[in-house]
């Protein structure tokens, strides 16, 4: 069976690609579609062949479904570690099942591209992984010629919401925003610029944004990534000390969902961050969510972002 291949850049065509998912250890810099764990070192990237498909892959174990009662306990775990320890930010997450006929996956990442322009979107199958479907707003690198970029995304509520934005949402950002340029300017990159931060809508949800620019001029793009990622925006900070209480948490596995997924080619590389995700498997559709906690979050609250998330995927899903 042949894997597949699917994306839209922001702005570009839709690419449509059949080959072999293979996977890498940093040996060295993979060139290519690549897409990574949440905190492996492995790196599945996709070697193109010649022999079209007709079959999307499926795996067959199902992924663990947190209850919201057990979400509720876990949070109370998580903020009972601000009092206890020197953590800022920790980002929890859950999975939500929903039934879905799995032989509509290439209608749903249809729908995504046509609905979510400015969202990198994918559908990826493989024997080694099953079929996962995107469509994420975060950038974590995108360089052209001797320029960097990145963005700072955190804080979430609904898009039609025009009230002000809770202090618990200006310092999650802040956190995500701090930690990225102190680490490229750690990492010795030149002229890291800021702008915002500012509101941008992903869908059925907004969030702050900060913007971030630096040289790049002789960069290493696989090095780039591994000094940004996980940023706080998806783990917390600190940073060790929030996976590892998020690994201790929770009961199931993050797999591709906060890991990154894109292009990484010589002269121009496009990173993004994976969220808004789910793993298809027969009859049903697995999506991964997932919200910043401070020591003034309220789960019941960061529960309600969680379902508000969902939603990106789930007017797709449930409209076919």
């Amino acid at each position: 069976m042949t894997d597949s291949l699917k994306y839209r850049i922001p702005g570009e065509a839709v690419v449509e690609k059949y080959g072999e998912f293979c996977i890498d250890y940093d040996t060295e810099e993979p060139k290519g579609f690549v897409v990574s764990e949440f905190v492996s070192n492995a790196i599945y990237s996709f070697q193109e062949g010649i022999v079209k498909g007709e079959l999307l892959s499926f795996q067959t174990e199902d992924p663990y479904i947190t209850s919201k009662e057990e979400y509720l306990e876990e949070s109370a775990k998580v903020l009972a570690a601000f009092d206890s320890t020197e953590l800022q930010k920790v980002v929890l997450s859950r999975i939500k099942k929903v039934d879905f006929d799995e032989s509509k996956s290439e209608k749903v990442f249809h729908e995504l591209v046509i609905s979510y322009p400015t969202a990198f979107v994918y559908l990826i199958s493989s024997k080694l992984f099953g079929t996962w479907i995107g469509a994420t707003p975060e950038i974590l690198l995108v360089t052209a010629l001797h320029s960097g970029f990145t963005m700072a995304l955190a804080g979430t509520k609904k898009a039609d919401d025009s009230s002000e934005w809770e202090s618990k949402e200006k310092e999650e950002q802040q956190f995500v925003t701090d930690f990225i340029q102190s680490k490229l300017i750690e990492n010795n990159y030149k002229h890291v610029d800021l702008s915002g931060p500012f509101e941008t809508i992903a869908g059925p949800v907004k969030h702050l944004r900060t913007d971030v620019s630096f040289d790049f001029e002789n960069g290493n793009a696989l090095k780039t990534i591994r000094t940004l990622h996980p940023t706080p925006a998806v783990s917390g900070l600190p940073q060790k000390e929030a996976i590892s209480l998020i690994l201790e948490t929770e009961k199931h596995e993050r797999l591709f969902y906060t890991g990154f997924i894109g292009l990484i080619n010589q002269n121009k590389n496009q990173i993004y961050v994976n969220l808004r995700c789910c793993q298809i498997q027969k009859g049903a559709a697995y999506l991964y969510l997932g919200g910043g906690y401070t020591k003034d979050s309220i789960p019941e609250l960061e529960w309600q972002e969680t379902e508000n998330k969902s939603k990106t995927l789930l007017n797709i899903l449930q409209k076919l």
